[in-house]
């Protein structure tokens, strides 16, 4: 599983063309668990901001 894709130029240089699809779900799964732990780590901190009131 390649993670970039690489080809050549006209001149023979190699280029990058662009990031692989194999790992989109890597990606998309880490975005929700970041979006689940900051939900809960504010829901948690405007609780105890309520209770130090």
């Amino acid at each position: 599983m390649e993670i970039l894709r690489y080809k050549s130029d006209v001149w023979g240089q190699r280029i990058l063309e662009g990031a692989s699809w194999d790992l989109i779900w890597v990606f998309a799964a880490a975005a929700v668990v970041f979006i689940v732990f900051h939900a809960l780590y504010t829901h948690r901190n405007l609780k105890r901001r309520q209770n130090d009131e």
